[in-house]
């Protein structure tokens, strides 16, 4: 108990003495204003290089974005020429493949037609079905 008591009384008596040290000022002299200046001249020389370099990283990156825009618009170009082309082959293929079907389905009602004048019966189911 008796030790807790002295460090407490030292630094009692020390403390002031502490604040005294820490509320000194310390005269700024015009070597350390010369310094202060070329250290803002470093810093400032090297922000213009930081400048520089990233400008040149802007440039290098957009002439890279325009390259893969590039190459997207021919890739989206060649696949609708793709797509395009398999449209119009299929209506074409099926127009050309109905086409003998039709053919036929006239052939198959004019002949319906010419044998209702004689079946009176198919010619009212013809009349029904809307076909003559």
């Amino acid at each position: 108990m008796k030790t807790i008591v002295t460090i407490i009384g030292i630094w009692i008596i020390l403390l002031p003495q502490i604040l005294k040290a820490e509320l000194k000022e310390i005269p700024f002299t015009i070597d350390d204003r010369d310094r202060l200046i070329r250290t803002e001249q470093k810093v400032e020389a090297v922000d213009a290089k930081i400048d520089m370099k990233v400008d040149g990283l802007h440039s290098e990156m957009t002439a890279r974005f325009d390259q893969l825009f590039n190459f997207l618009w021919a890739i989206i170009g060649i696949f609708t020429t793709m797509m395009v082309s398999v449209f119009g082959f299929a209506f074409w293929d099926r127009k050309l493949s109905l086409a003998p079907l039709r053919k036929e389905n006239e052939k198959t009602l004019m002949v319906l037609r010419d044998y209702a004048k004689h079946q009176p019966k198919l010619l009212e189911i013809l009349k029904n079905a809307g076909l003559l």
